[in-house]
């Protein structure tokens, strides 16, 4: 004797279920895409080839095409540099006004909740590799974000 609520709650269980797979899925995917990004240094070269292969560029073309593209991404590096800047001082500014706010005991959690992001960003940068970015040596110390800091600064 089939009910149906039980019917109901097995495809309510199926789709509960395929919702959170997805968010897994989906999580893991982007997870992936923002680790394995290029670093600027890799920029150029990459589009250098990309523009070689897709356009089938002759040698000619390549060799005028390069310091093209070499100088423009040497000017986004420096834009993302500064843009880099202006985020950390901001992020700093939104820290700085958030603990102004709180009472000591939630201070206390507040730095605990940096700390844990800070740790985050280490452990992903020890599993990956890479200069400043998920999985690589730590940026200096004046290149980092306060998240990114050390808890005793």
């Amino acid at each position: 004797m089939n009910k149906p609520w039980v019917v109901i709650l097995v495809l309510i269980g199926i789709f509960a279920a395929g919702g959170v797979t997805g968010g897994f899925v989906t999580a893991h995917m982007f997870r992936e895409k923002i680790t394995n990004r290029p670093v600027p240094e890799e920029w150029a070269p990459r589009h250098i080839k990309r523009l070689v292969e897709r356009l089938n560029l002759t040698p000619e073309q390549t060799e005028q095409v390069g310091p093209i593209v070499k100088r423009n991404m040497e000017q986004l590096g420096r834009l993302r540099n500064q843009s880099m800047t202006e985020t950390r001082v901001i992020v700093e500014t939104m820290q700085r006004e958030i603990t102004e706010k709180l009472t000591p005991e939630q201070r206390v959690k507040f730095e605990q909740f940096n700390r844990e992001i800070r740790e985050k960003v280490e452990r992903a940068r020890r599993e990956k590799g890479g200069a400043g970015r998920p999985g690589g040596p730590p940026p200096p110390e004046k290149d980092r974000t306060p998240l990114e800091k050390p808890s005793g600064t």
